[in-house]
């Protein structure tokens, strides 16, 4: 767009490519991100300033942050992020087809001790779909389309969203192979993410200790630190009942524990492919609910 005369020479690709800019902040990982050579992204980059007369970027020490102009541009990309994925899911929930691409969101102990098994359950019974797991322990976006399912242990609170709870997660104290008391030995604390400073009082308060030394920003590296050794933890029985060289030292706790919600975006509830995925995992907690609650 140049200021002066109001005629846009910024096309539809620079949107996208001012978005991945702002939101890597350094050109290397925004070329990643659109799949370009790094002195392809700068010479677009160069071209849609030298189009609107000026930058759109401050740049201090390699970071890249919008100015006015440039923020204007990234919401206005945003935008249209958002009303492309809401036309894709409009026309994903016509699709009555059993075929394609399910895109599941879960976190690292849920993707690989839960999900790993029955996604090859559905895989066997539907050929023709293909499934991908994404495991991590931050939130995807559904609005986005980073996934069409996702399983986390938090009710929706989103109105566009449609859940339905799974089972409820309960968790215990777990010990290495040095240790069989629940209230002695070495704790491994669990911080690092939107749920750690819950957990963190969990564990305080039953492991009885104040004096921890030992931590982790993830669930499975926890069980990993504790399992042959004379520490203790605090994790889901989902965790604690399948890693090797872990024992139970306490019943499963009755008041605390949290709940399990699959969940995708209204417009793609009615998606056959999608639907079967989402009925096959309901069932699946079901089966599992032992592992997930105890007796």
């Amino acid at each position: 767009m140049n200021r002066e005369n109001g005629n846009s020479q910024v096309n539809w690709d620079d949107y996208e490519t001012v978005l991945a800019v702002a939101r890597s902040e350094r050109i290397p990982a925004a070329a990643a991100t659109l799949n370009v050579t790094v002195s392809t992204l700068f010479r677009r980059l160069e071209r849609i300033e030298t189009a609107l007369a000026g930058p759109i970027f401050t740049r201090v020490n390699g970071v890249y942050s919008p100015n006015e102009i440039g923020g204007e541009i990234v919401r206005a990309a945003e935008r249209i992020e958002q009303e492309v994925a809401q036309v894709e899911r409009n026309l994903l929930g016509y699709d009555q087809q059993l075929s394609g691409k399910v895109t599941i969101a879960a976190s690292e102990v849920l993707a690989t001790l839960f999900l790993a098994k029955h996604v090859q359950t559905i895989a066997a019974a539907h050929p023709k779909l293909r499934m991908q797991v994404k495991s991590g322990n931050h939130v995807v976006s559904l609005a986005n389309g980073d996934a069409d399912l996702a399983i986390r242990p938090l009710r929706p609170v989103d109105e566009q969203l449609y859940g339905r709870k799974l089972t409820d997660i309960r968790w215990a104290i777990y010990g290495g192979s040095q240790t069989n008391d629940p209230n002695e030995g070495q704790a491994v604390g669990f911080a690092g993410d939107a749920l750690s400073e819950k957990t963190m009082a969990l564990q305080l308060k039953r492991l009885q200790t104040d004096n921890m030394q030992l931590f982790s920003n993830s669930l499975i590296l926890t069980a990993s630190m504790t399992a042959n050794s004379a520490a203790r933890c605090v994790i889901p029985l989902l965790l604690g009942e399948q890693w090797p060289g872990l024992t139970r030292l306490s019943d499963p706790f009755e008041h605390e524990f949290g709940e399990l919600w699959i969940v995708c975006h209204k417009d793609l509830r009615r998606n056959a492919r999608v639907r079967v995925v989402f009925d096959h995992l309901i069932a699946a907690a079901k089966s599992d609910r032992k592992l997930f609650q105890g007796e």
